[in-house]
């Protein structure tokens, strides 16, 4: 069974700080009078906000340097990474919402890039300290015309979960299940990105 790594046992008090912090944000704004809802992008960005604030402190738990330099540097690009995540999805669900077929050259690009963060993340926030244990096997799925874009969708779904795993969200504390959660969600992220990947230069090599 996957154990949750030691290191990240040492940096749960900082994290829970980092989201008690978070939190506390999100009382000013309720105090301040703001009105919040589900289509309110002003709350949105406040908590696509907070998430890569806590972000910054799981972040350490992959992080094997105590050179504040490169520290910084890989915070800045996990940061980045986790936030093109949510626009190429962004992206991808716009199209979905407004009936439009996925263009393969475009697909195939987006995956690309969605799979090359998506491994990325995965690596630095080592979430596992046995990396193998919520890893699924990588299965080479061939998608048609109509099955990739049922693919798109549940590509979009899984980036979905990852962001708004719990283990980012204000006031969390970092625990096993949502580490396990995190972990798979990438994971399939990847293996979803791949074979759209290939399967939309095919189709498009094919048209």
């Amino acid at each position: 069974m996957a154990r949750l790594s030691r290191s990240a046992l040492n940096i749960v008090g900082t994290l829970t700080l980092t989201l008690l912090s978070a939190a506390f944000l999100f009382a000013q704004v309720s105090d301040g009078g703001v009105q919040t809802n589900s289509a309110d992008p002003f709350r949105e960005a406040l908590e696509r906000r907070s998430r890569e604030t806590a972000l910054r402190s799981v972040t350490m738990i992959g992080t094997h340097t105590s050179d504040p330099r490169l520290q910084r540097a890989l915070i800045a690009q996990m940061n980045e990474d986790f936030k093109q995540l949510q626009v190429i999805r962004l992206g991808m669900v716009k199209d979905i919402a407004d009936g439009k077929s996925f263009e393969y050259k475009r697909l195939a690009s987006d995956a690309s890039e969605i799979k090359k963060r998506a491994q990325r993340l995965r690596s630095s926030l080592a979430l596992l300290e046995d990396k193998d244990a919520g890893k699924t096997t990588e299965k080479d799925a061939g998608y048609d015309a109509r099955t990739i874009q049922d693919a798109a969708s549940d590509l979009c779904l899984q980036i979905s979960r990852f962001t708004t795993n719990p283990l980012f969200n204000p006031g969390a504390v970092y625990n096993l299940r949502y580490a396990t959660e995190a972990d798979q969600a990438l994971d399939t992220v990847i293996t979803l990105s791949v074979n759209i990947k290939n399967s939309a230069e095919k189709l498009r090599r094919s048209n």
